[in-house]
């Protein structure tokens, strides 16, 4: 195994144990403080990008920004059982996300660690945050439906701030 990819596993491996231990000694109270943390680092993660109103460029430009700074994420819009892609819900609007590739779940089937915890909410916040820069005046959120070995299905929820 190359030393670089070594030595990022062995940083997942110890932040999957971290966040074992936050989860089992603060309970359910880790993952909004997770989330946060990563909101505040996805925020930061992307820099005089291009802004769009139409979420399925957003996607486009998030990924196109985010692998700029070395986040290597696979994720697409999913349609499903829906009739649209897009449902709008009061002021709301939702979108399906296939995530091919993750790196904290990979980090978590490595260590045997549950889906949906600690390391999942920061995930959704790095995303939630990378993504208020793309689409102005948006509020976001990330939702996971489904989570499995080889992808997840999440549902993006935002709202534009008027």
């Amino acid at each position: 195994m190359d030393d670089d990819i070594r030595k990022v596993h062995n940083v997942a491996f110890f932040a999957g144990a971290l966040a074992y231990g936050a989860e089992q000694n603060l309970g359910q109270g880790v993952l909004s403080i997770c989330f946060l943390a990563g909101k505040k680092f996805g925020l930061e993660a992307v820099n005089n990008t291009e802004q769009t109103d139409d979420p399925v460029k957003a996607l486009e430009i998030l990924g196109r920004d985010l692998a700029k700074r070395g986040i290597m994420w696979e994720f697409d819009p999913f349609i499903g059982e829906r009739e649209t892609l897009i449902e709008q819900e009061g002021d709301s609007r939702k979108m399906r996300l296939v995530f091919h590739t993750c790196m904290v779940r990979n980090a978590l089937f490595t260590f045997a660690h549950e889906q949906k915890q600690s390391l999942c909410q920061m995930a959704h916040g790095v995303f939630a945050g990378a993504m208020e820069k793309v689409i102005p005046n948006a509020v976001v959120k990330l939702e996971t439906i489904q989570a499995g070995p080889n992808s997840c299905l999440k549902e993006m929820i935002w709202e534009v701030k008027k």
